[in-house]
């Protein structure tokens, strides 16, 4: 008898220290019936890999699951996507491909979060309205700026008592996620929401634009240069500290071959190159995102006239720049000092000119 109350006792103790899981059903249609007998996925938004996949019949797909945790997965098949919010014992309902998208839980945060979106759509509505009306007065674009950073703030809050309200919960880390890049400016202003917010560590996207924002902030204009390794155009290792900080100004273009945007501002850094290039001035290109054999094709095409950097084997050198997007164009002083990133065009070259006429 003892025995089998010790065994019924550590039974219970081993149930109770077992994680909870969050089950979920996920019931959806697709408008268009060409999907019929294609498959559809579940996809982890933070792996950003499918995690299951079943086949659409009669317009029809169903999702059922445990998780240990409340989670938001992405469905998907071609540009049909829609992303549901699962908490324990959800049973949501997707009808995907019709334009609203509709995502429903009975009142669940799948249904919170559409109310909110309707609530920002009708913010952003009103705000294109406003400033519609006040090109038609004679009021300054300064004037009409300063009404509409009150005005984007007033929809902008939206989003902050929808957070605020959720601060305990997946929601309100899904709803950080998806603003993060719009509302949140630098790492002080992330740091103080994220620690609020108990789910925003859970997403892996809010963590990287963290991360992003931080090195944005160190390599900016004041900042010394961050170093990071590349190869030259036959192979050999070769790292940005090669180029830059050895007494002279460098203009250096993180670009890709593919970027048509990076191609355009090529001509202006040839013409820089062919006016300032020597001793105290260089252009240096930095590839990035991009491969070897396009990266070589494209310096041929554009005869470009000035050293490159090969950095495509990974990313180190966009994410210890906090680069987003390209062309994204930084002028070093002879330092090694950055003078100013986000150059383009006119404006790049007449920093130049200045700068070389010092």
């Amino acid at each position: 008898m003892k025995k089998l109350i010790f065994c019924t006792a550590a039974f219970a103790t081993l149930i109770a220290c077992q994680p909870k899981q969050t089950s979920f059903v996920i019931n959806g249609t697709v408008s268009d019936t060409l999907l019929n007998g294609n498959q559809i996925y579940l996809i982890d938004i933070n792996e950003n890999k499918a995690v299951d996949s079943v086949a659409i019949a009669d317009c029809k797909f169903s999702f059922t699951g445990m998780l240990e945790k409340p989670a938001v997965r992405r469905i998907q098949i071609g540009r049909n996507i829609a992303e549901v919010i699962l908490d324990n014992n959800t049973t949501a309902n997707v009808a995907l491909g019709e334009s609203p998208l509709r995502i429903s839980d009975n009142g669940g945060y799948n249904d919170k979060f559409s109310e909110i979106a309707e609530q920002v759509t009708t913010g952003f509505a009103s705000l294109k309205a406003v400033y519609d009306s006040l090109l038609n007065t004679e009021l300054s674009k300064e004037e009409i700026s300063v009404i509409m950073d009150k005005k984007r703030e007033e929809t902008y809050n939206i989003f902050h008592t929808a957070i605020d309200n959720n601060k305990d919960n997946i929601l309100g880390g899904y709803l950080l996620m998806t603003t993060v890049n719009m509302l949140y400016p630098n790492v002080a202003a992330l740091d103080s929401i994220m620690e609020v917010v108990t789910t925003s560590k859970d997403f892996t996207y809010t963590n990287k634009y963290r991360n992003t924002l931080f090195h944005k902030e160190a390599t900016q204009a004041g900042k010394m240069f961050t170093d990071f390794n590349g190869k030259n155009i036959d192979g050999t290792a070769t790292k940005l500290s090669d180029h830059v900080g050895k007494g002279k100004y460098v203009l250096a273009d993180f670009w890709a071959s593919w970027c048509a945007p990076c191609r355009r501002e090529i001509p202006n850094l040839i013409e820089l190159q062919k006016k300032f290039g020597g001793n105290k001035f260089t252009v240096l290109g930095i590839n990035v995102w991009d491969k070897d054999a396009e990266f070589k094709k494209a310096i041929e095409e554009e005869k470009m006239n000035y050293p490159q950097l090969y950095a495509s084997d990974d990313n180190t050198a966009t994410e210890l720049y906090g680069i987003q997007g390209i062309p994204q164009i930084i002028l070093f002083a002879p330092d090694g000092t950055i003078i100013a990133r986000n150059l383009r065009g006119e404006a790049m070259k007449k920093l130049v000119e200045e700068e070389m006429g010092k």
